[in-house]
C-alpha cells in the first residue's frame, strides 16, 4: 500500500468507497434510463411511421394503366410542403418512380433494395445531410380483371426532432442524477461523521488519559466499540499494575538492602571487629533479596495470556525435580485431565507450580499427590504430601518473604512468597491446609481466563 493511502482516515476511506459505488450506480442507472428512453423513442417513431403508411395505403389506388395515384387529399400537410421532413414515394417493381409527394420537390431518394411483399423494413438514411428513418414496404396490388402489380412504397421522416428530444432528456437525466449523487455524497459524509463520532470520542478520551486527566475510558460507548474499549481499559489497568509492580519492587529492594549494606559498611569501617562469617552472610542475604526482587518484577502476566495445557508442564517439572531430589524416591500421583488449561504465561506457570512441587518434594516422606479440576468458573489445583505439614500458627507466616516453617530443610523462605505473588497477580487465591495424606495441602484457585 502506498504511504498516501495509509495516511487516509477512516472517514476519507469510506467516503472514497461510497463515491466509487455511487459513481458506478449513477452511471449504470443513467445508461439504463437513457437506453430505455432511446428505445421508446425509436419504437414510437416506427409505430408512427407505420401508421402513416396505412394512412397512405387508404388513399392510394391504381388506374387501368397501372399508374398509382392518391384518390383523396394527403393525410398530413407536410406532404405538400417541400423539404418538410416527411416524404413518400411509390415505385414499381423495377424501382421506377411512379408517384411522389410534393414534399420531395427538388429531392431525390437514394436507391434501396426491395423488401418482400407485406413485410415492412425500417432503415436509417441521410437526406440532405440530415438523418431520416425510412420505411420500405412492398404491396401486391390487384386491379380490375385480376391483374396484380407490385408497388414499392417508401416513407421517410426526419429524425432531427426526435434526436433533439433524446439530447434534452439526456441533459436533464444526467443533470438530475449528478445533483442527486452530490446530495447523496453530502448526506453520506454527514452520516459517516455522525457514525464515527464515538471513535473520535474514544480518541479524545485516550488523549485525556495521556494527559493524566482521567485513569480509564469513561464510556459508555456503542456495542460495536464496547469490547474494544474494554480491552483498552484492561490493558491500561494491566500497565498501571506493572508500573506499580516495578516501583514497589525498586522500593522494596532499596528498603531490604539497607540492613545488609549497613553490616558490610560496619565491617569495612571497623576492621578490628570484622567478622568474615557475618560479611558472607550479609552478601548472601543481598543475593537472595536481589534474586527475589528480580523474580518478582519479572512476573509480568499479559492482560490476556493464551491458555496453557497444565498436565504437560507439570510432567516436565516432576521430571526435573525427580532428578534434583533423586536421593529419596517418592510416589507421585498426578490426577489432572489432559484437556485442562490455565490462562497464564508459561514462565509464571512453571515458577508457580515449580515452587509448590519443590516444597512438596522437600517435605514429603513417600507420597505426593497433585490434583486439578474445574470447579464452577475457576480451576483448582491441589498439591499434597505426607510430610509433617504446617502448624496452624505458621500457615499465615510462611506466605511472607524469608519466613520458613522449619530451618532443618535447605531453603531461603522465598518459594511460597513467590507463589503468593503470582497467584494474586492472576486474580487467584492460595490456601494452606491439611492433606488427608497427613501433610500439607496447598490449594491454588485460578480463574480459567482473564
Amino acid at each position: 500500500m502506498k504511504p498516501a493511502a495509509r495516511r487516509l482516515s477512516l472517514q476519507a476511506r469510506l467516503l472514497l468507497a461510497a463515491l466509487a459505488v455511487l459513481l458506478v450506480f449513477v452511471a449504470l442507472t443513467g445508461l439504463a434510463l437513457d437506453r430505455a428512453f432511446r428505445q421508446s423513442l425509436e419504437t414510437a417513431q416506427r409505430e408512427r411511421l407505420q401508421d402513416r403508411l396505412y394512412a397512405l395505403l387508404a388513399i392510394l389506388d391504381v388506374d387501368a394503366n397501372g399508374q398509382p395515384r392518391f384518390v383523396r387529399p394527403l393525410p398530413d400537410p407536410r406532404y405538400g410542403r417541400p423539404a418538410s421532413g416527411l416524404y413518400a414515394q411509390v415505385e414499381d417493381a423495377h424501382g421506377k418512380v411512379r408517384l411522389r409527394t410534393p414534399s420531395l420537390l427538388g429531392l431525390r431518394l437514394p436507391a434501396a433494395s426491395p423488401s418482400p411483399p407485406g413485410e415492412p423494413r425500417f432503415v436509417t438514411r441521410k437526406l440532405e445531410g440530415r438523418p431520416h428513418l425510412a420505411l420500405h414496404y412492398t404491396v401486391r396490388w390487384e386491379g380490375d380483371g385480376g391483374r396484380t402489380t407490385d408497388l414499392r412504397i417508401r416513407l421517410l421522416e426526419d429524425r432531427t426532432p426526435w434526436l433533439a428530444r433524446r439530447d434534452d432528456f439526456r441533459r436533464t437525466l444526467w443533470g438530475w442524477l449528478g445533483g442527486a449523487a452530490v446530495l447523496l455524497l453530502l448526506v453520506q459524509a454527514g452520516v459517516l461523521r455522525w457514525g464515527l463520532r464515538p471513535l473520535r470520542r474514544v480518541s479524545a478520551d485516550l488523549h485525556r488519559i495521556e494527559q493524566g486527566q482521567i485513569d480509564a475510558l469513561p464510556g459508555p460507548y456503542p456495542p460495536e466499540l464496547q469490547q474494544l474499549t474494554d480491552r483498552i481499559d484492561a490493558l491500561l489497568k494491566h500497565n498501571r499494575r506493572q508500573v506499580e509492580r516495578y516501583r514497589d519492587a525498586l522500593g522494596n529492594l532499596a528498603h531490604s538492602l539497607k540492613t545488609p549494606l549497613a553490616i558490610l559498611a560496619n565491617a569495612i569501617d571497623e576492621p578490628a571487629r570484622r567478622d568474615p562469617a557475618e560479611a558472607r552472610e550479609a552478601v548472601q542475604r543481598i543475593r537472595e533479596i536481589i534474586d527475589y526482587q528480580l523474580q518478582r518484577a519479572a512476573t509480568a502476566a499479559r492482560a490476556n495470556p493464551a491458555p496453557v495445557p497444565l498436565r504437560p508442564q507439570l510432567e516436565r517439572l516432576l521430571q526435573t525435580l525427580g532428578k534434583v531430589h533423586g536421593e529419596a524416591r517418592r510416589e507421585v500421583e498426578l490426577q489432572i485431565p489432559a484437556e485442562l488449561a490455565i490462562a497464564m504465561e508459561t514462565g509464571d506457570l512453571l515458577e508457580l507450580f515449580g515452587n509448590l512441587l519443590d516444597n512438596a518434594f522437600k517435605w514429603a516422606e513417600r507420597r505426593i499427590r497433585i490434583r486439578a479440576a474445574r470447579e464452577g468458573d475457576a480451576i483448582v489445583v491441589r498439591v499434597e504430601d505426607d510430610g509433617p505439614g504446617i502448624p496452624d500458627p505458621q500457615k499465615a507466616a510462611v506466605r511472607e518473604r524469608g519466613r520458613r516453617a522449619d530451618t532443618r530443610v535447605e531453603g531461603h523462605g522465598l518459594g511460597l512468597a513467590m507463589v503468593q505473588e503470582i497467584v494474586l497477580l492472576y486474580g487467584g487465591e492460595l490456601h494452606i491446609g491439611d492433606s488427608p495424606l497427613g501433610g500439607a495441602e496447598l490449594t491454588v484457585k485460578l480463574p480459567p481466563h482473564r
